[in-house]
């Protein structure tokens, strides 16, 4: 996590030097007078700009971390919770950017430059030079190369065990009921006139067994040397040289017209003018996910009534609230899921608690 967060805020710096790097212009080959070509509204959207695209960085790298691999079993269950694997839809991001819409121009005044005439040697006849070719003499030599990697794998030392632990627990909570006799709370039934006690049956308890992990499994990491092997190669001992006889160069005066001072641009900047936009980018793929979902024993008629219920109300009609969960109902479950950006495939607690129906099932 260290790591990231240092890769995402060294992204940003980069981005944000990057904006605010300062431009030199040139002038046909001469530099022109030092001008403010950006005005400070254009460096603070320039830097906005840069952070955003940082940002948005950060959260495809984020995206990018969370591993394909989805486990066996769903992570933290809740005992007598159900779960299944759905569908979790790409995940967006909304960003704004502008666009130009009048490009930047100038307006230049030109000063001519300013000439004499003077006098300078010219070259007649480049020097050269006469060359003698040695050719290259080679050598073999041997050298030690890797044809295969060290290798590192897990070896099982000894396998987990696992223990039958007993466990009581409630099977009919105490009740307090009306019996007939005397006691310390009486009344009279008013039918038969009999005179009845409240009394107190205790509660009922049950014994299960189940198994828990006693010692976890055992591994010793195992490594595989690389290997290597010796092989001949042939190699330059001298490289192919030359010697020289140098003719040297012929030179002639003749006058001609040079530059005393420069020409000047001097500019005059139009900035550009531009429009805001927006758009999205996608940040992650469409993957599967565990996700708790409404257990078979609880998903009854009065549930699936309610669930009907809220998503006509929310404009997914699911025909008569007859409490049975047909492929009408199947259907706008997953059109009011794909709506709101949630998993899909399974009546989930998610889509429960969007539609604002109370689920009481679990433990």
């Amino acid at each position: 996590m260290r790591v990231f967060f240092r890769q995402g805020w060294l992204l940003i710096g980069v981005v944000l030097c990057s904006a605010c790097a300062g431009q030199q212009h040139y002038r046909g080959g001469q530099v022109a007078p030092v001008q403010e070509v950006n005005s400070s509204a254009g460096r603070v959207a320039s830097l906005e700009s840069a952070l955003a695209d940082a940002l948005i960085q950060i959260e495809k790298i984020k995206a990018q971390t969370v591993t394909d691999t989805l486990p066996d079993m769903p992570p933290n269950a809740r005992t007598g919770a159900c779960y299944a694997k759905m569908t979790v839809p790409a995940q967006y991001i909304e960003r704004e950017s502008q666009r130009i819409v009048k490009e930047a121009s100038e307006k230049i005044e030109v000063k001519p430059a300013r000439t004499e005439w003077v006098e300078e040697q010219v070259v007649v006849s480049e020097a050269h030079t006469r060359i003698e070719v040695v050719p290259a003499t080679y050598k073999w030599v041997e050298e030690r190369t890797e044809v295969l990697p060290s290798k590192i794998h897990q070896k099982l030392v000894s396998p987990a065990r696992y223990k039958t632990v007993s466990e009581k627990i409630l099977a009919k909570p105490a009740e307090w009921v009306w019996r007939p006799g005397r006691g310390d709370v009486e009344k009279i039934d008013p039918e038969s006139g009999e005179i009845l006690h409240y009394v107190e049956l205790p509660a009922e308890y049950k014994t299960v067994e189940k198994q828990v992990l006693d010692t976890p499994a055992v591994y010793e990491k195992v490594v595989e040397p690389a290997v290597f092997e010796t092989v001949k190669k042939r190699v330059v001992d001298r490289p192919e040289h030359s010697r020289e006889v140098t003719v040297p160069a012929v030179y002639k005066t003749v006058r001609v017209q040079k530059v005393v001072e420069p020409a000047v641009e001097l500019r005059v900047v139009i900035p550009a003018e531009y429009e805001k936009y927006r758009y999205r980018e996608k940040l992650s793929e469409e993957k599967l996910d565990w996700r708790e979902i409404v257990c078979e024993r609880h998903r009854g008629p009065e549930l699936i009534r309610l669930v009907q219920k809220a998503l006509t109300q929310r404009g997914f009609p699911t025909g008569y609230a007859d409490g049975v969960l047909g492929k009408r109902s199947l259907k706008a479950i997953e059109d009011f899921q794909r709506q709101q950006g949630l998993a899909t495939g399974r009546l989930s607690i998610e889509t429960l608690e969007a539609l604002g129906v109370a689920y009481v099932g679990g433990a």
